[in-house]
């Protein structure tokens, strides 16, 4: 015999084993179809969500937010004085010294009431700076109808969320009535409605114009927030080097204000990925029972093939080939189906009420899940295999022929 394990008469005969009990081998081939099927369609809803969220929470808001430290707020605060932030030349200075901030705006906020010709609802107002919002939000593809932040250089304009234009039963060109705590009010012109798909978000946040915020307030190039964007999100330590070097500021990462979000995101990927595993392993156990009652029915074959010559290597090589074979078979069908399923889910409808606002499931399609189901699909079914392999391997001929 060739020294070779990898021979066209070992293979043969691997083949001819696994076309033997062709019902327990397809069952076997099936059992690695659903598991990496599932693990394939459950990564790519899972992430998809956890991506939209994202894109949808932490994109259109900043990494850090950077306020007047106030002991005491009260619901007038931020008409005083102390409300507002000092000397922010020199924090501006400092952000632009440091590698990691990517981005910041100025940002005056202020509650308010907005009154339409059908409703009034209390809420705050977002006093930006057109051009440094840009930078910190992608607000065009975001857009429902009318203009972007650019609108806001025009006097007297409001940019409001999708539900937030429900509720007020507005659309581009109507005007809304914005009165201030300290009773000063302003006509605006509604130039822009905007939707981050999730309606805690739509239903609060308002954009007007820094400038005509300021005038209204009699606070002339004030400030109250500084918005950061950061290139590396995790690394939030610029927040301690803030409160360390500027005194009177209290800073909040997008970990303080999305906790439910963030919780939420662990807890879908220990689900997501221990429940595709699980069904991985189960698979997994279906191969190896189906090769071990091969093994038991073979064992006067093994007897025979290692009286001729066959090594243990060549019997391991023999077995573990049919549960390669499983494996391969099974997780390329596996990720075929998956992928179809996925593609299924991302064009159905999805009615989410008023939380979510998305039309089809978030799905995400990336490459590397697939690899990762073949790659985990093949390797459980090899390892399945291998046990069996081994005791195929140590079968004594000698006793086996002596029991004929």
């Amino acid at each position: 015999m060739s020294k070779t394990i990898f021979t066209k008469t070992n293979v043969f005969i691997a083949m001819q084993y696994l076309f033997a009990r062709k019902k327990q081998s397809f069952l076997a081939m099936i059992g690695v179809l659903l598991g990496v099927t599932t693990f394939i369609v459950m990564i790519n809803f899972m992430t998809g969500v956890n991506d939209f969220l994202d894109d949808a929470v932490f994109n259109g808001s900043p990494d850090i937010i950077i306020s007047k430290d106030v002991e005491k707020p009260n619901a007038n605060s931020i008409l005083s004085q102390g409300s507002f932030l000092d000397n922010y030349d020199k924090i501006d200075s400092f952000l632009k010294d440091k590698n990691n901030v990517q981005g910041f705006a100025h940002q005056i906020i202020s509650p308010a009431i907005l009154i339409s010709d059908a409703k009034q609802l209390p809420g705050s107002i977002n006093g930006v700076f057109p051009t440094q919002e840009d930078t910190m939000v992608d607000l065009e593809r975001r857009l429902i109808e009318g203009k972007g932040f650019q609108s806001l250089s025009a006097k007297n304009t409001i940019l409001i969320g999708i539900s937030l234009a429900k509720r007020l039963q507005v659309s581009v060109g109507d005007s809304i009535k914005m009165i201030l705590p300290n009773g000063k009010n302003q006509q605006l012109e509604v130039s822009g409605i905007f939707s981050f798909g999730i309606t805690t978000i739509d239903n609060v946040r308002t954009y007007t114009s820094a400038e005509t915020l300021q005038r209204l307030l009699g606070q002339k190039n004030h400030i109250t927030n500084i918005h950061i964007k950061l290139k590396d999100r995790d690394d939030v330590s610029i927040k301690d080097d803030l409160v360390q070097k500027f005194q009177g500021i209290t800073t909040e990462d997008w970990k303080d204000n999305n906790k439910t979000i963030v919780i939420g995101n662990k807890v879908r990927d220990i689900l997501t990925w221990s429940v595709s595993f699980a069904l991985l392993l189960v698979a997994g156990f279906g191969i190896y029972n189906i090769l071990n009652i091969t093994v038991i029915q073979k064992r006067k074959d093994i007897a025979v093939l290692k009286t001729v010559g066959y090594s243990s290597n060549d019997i391991v090589f023999i077995f573990l080939l049919q549960s390669i074979i499983i494996g391969v078979l099974g997780a390329f069908l596996g990720i075929l189906f998956g992928y179809c399923i996925s593609y299924l889910l991302s064009t159905t409808p999805l009615d989410t009420s008023d939380f979510i606002i998305v039309e089809t499931y978030p799905i995400n399609f990336k490459v590397f899940y697939y690899v990762l189901g073949f790659f985990f699909g093949v390797l459980t079914t090899a390892f399945a295999g291998y046990f069996p392999s081994k005791k195929a391997s140590k079968v004594d001929p000698v006793t086996i022929i002596r029991g004929i």
